[in-house]
C-alpha cells in the first residue's frame, strides 16, 4: 500500500482524500477473503495451496501496476489494481498464522502468535526500507517512474521467494495441517 501512495501522491500528484479512495478496497477484501474464501479454501485444498496461491495472486496484483501504471491517472486501475492484492494478502496472512501456531499448546498459543506477527513487521519494515531505497530517488518523471518499475519487480521477486518454504513439503507430498482456534479441529 505504501508504494501506490506514494506513487499516486508524487507521480499522479493525488490529494490525500482521492489517494484514500482509491486504495481502500485493498484492504477492505483483506477479511472479507479470509472469513469467507480462506477456511473452505484451506479443508479443500490444503494450507500451503492456499498460501501459494495467495502470494500469487498477490504478486499478479503487484505485477500489474509495474506493467501498466503510467503517468495519466485512473482511479478505475488503480482501485480495480488493489483488490487481486488484497485478496492475496487476506489468502496468505491469516493461513500463516494458523499453519504457524497450529502445533502450538494452547499455554504457547499467544507467545506463538505473537512471534509470528513480529517476524511478520519485520519483514514488512524490510520491505518497506527496500522499496524506499529503489524508489525514493528524486530525478525527472520518467526516472522515477522507472524506479517505482523496478521497486514493483523487486516486490513481485521477494512475493516469489515467499513459495521457497513451500517445495520441500510439496515434493515430499506433505501438507500441514491447520488448526482452526475456533473449532478446535485440526484440518488438511
Amino acid at each position: 500500500l505504501l508504494s501506490l501512495v506514494l506513487w499516486q501522491e508524487a507521480v499522479w500528484h493525488w490529494p490525500a482524500m482521492r489517494i484514500g479512495l482509491a486504495i481502500a478496497p485493498g484492504p477492505f477484501v483483506v477479511p472479507l477473503t479470509s472469513l469467507l474464501l480462506a477456511r473452505p479454501l484451506i479443508a479443500r485444498f490444503g494450507a500451503e495451496a492456499v498460501v501459494a496461491t495467495g502470494l500469487g495472486i498477490f504478486a499478479m496484483g503487484v505485477m500489474v501496476w509495474a506493467i501498466f501504471a503510467g503517468p495519466d491517472a485512473s482511479l478505475g486501475f488503480a482501485i480495480l489494481c488493489v483488490i487481486p492484492s488484497g485478496i492475496g494478502v487476506g489468502l496468505t496472512l491469516p493461513t500463516l498464522m494458523g499453519l504457524g501456531t497450529s502445533t502450538l499448546p494452547a499455554s504457547a498459543f499467544a507467545t506463538g502468535s505473537g512471534v509470528i506477527n513480529m517476524i511478520r513487521q519485520i519483514g514488512f519494515a524490510i520491505g518497506v526500507a527496500i522499496f524506499v531505497a529503489i524508489a525514493g530517488s528524486t530525478g525527472s518523471a520518467e526516472a522515477r517512474m522507472a524506479a517505482f518499475r523496478l521497486a514493483w519487480w523487486v516486490m513481485v521477486a521477494i512475493t516469489a521467494l515467499g513459495l521457497i518454504p513451500l517445495i520441500p513439503r510439496r515434493l515430499a507430498g506433505t501438507q500441514g495441517s491447520y488448526h482452526s482456534p475456533e473449532s478446535g479441529k485440526v484440518g488438511e
